[in-house]
């Protein structure tokens, strides 16, 4: 299977699974959770589905209980909604990459914090000068 058909199901299994948190699924544990990736296996074996959740706060294993719970009734959802002969094991994992860019935001947040709260050197020199 070509890299574009894979990533083009992949992005359509991405937005069925995302509409369905949003929409169909009264589940709690998926308040605040977004679907940012699916990753296909080249035989369409497996789905690899990132997630991350709004709150940093939130214990991710809320959201992966619920997916598990939910696993069955998302399959059925791909199945009717996107056209695969085979509909893939769903694999939820916490999307690292998203939370490694909210740590280091943090970090670059706290830097520039310090940086305006230290005055200026050239402005305490001019200020000594005078």
């Amino acid at each position: 299977m070509s890299t574009h058909r894979l990533n083009n199901l992949a992005e359509q299994v991405r937005q069925v699974l995302s509409h369905a948190l949003s929409f169909e699924m009264g589940d709690p544990g998926f308040d605040g959770v977004t679907i940012t990736r699916v990753r296909l296996s080249p035989d369409l074996q497996f789905a690899d589905v990132l997630f991350t959740e709004l709150d940093d706060d939130t214990d991710p294993q809320v959201p992966l209980e619920s997916f598990r719970r939910a696993k069955g009734a998302l399959k059925r959802l791909i199945a009717q909604r996107v056209q695969m002969r085979r509909v893939p094991e769903l694999r939820f994992h916490v999307d690292e990459d998203v939370v490694a860019e909210r740590r280091i935001g943090k970090i670059l947040e706290k830097m520039h914090e310090n940086d305006a709260a230290t005055p200026d050197s050239d402005a305490a020199s001019e200020a000594n000068q005078e």
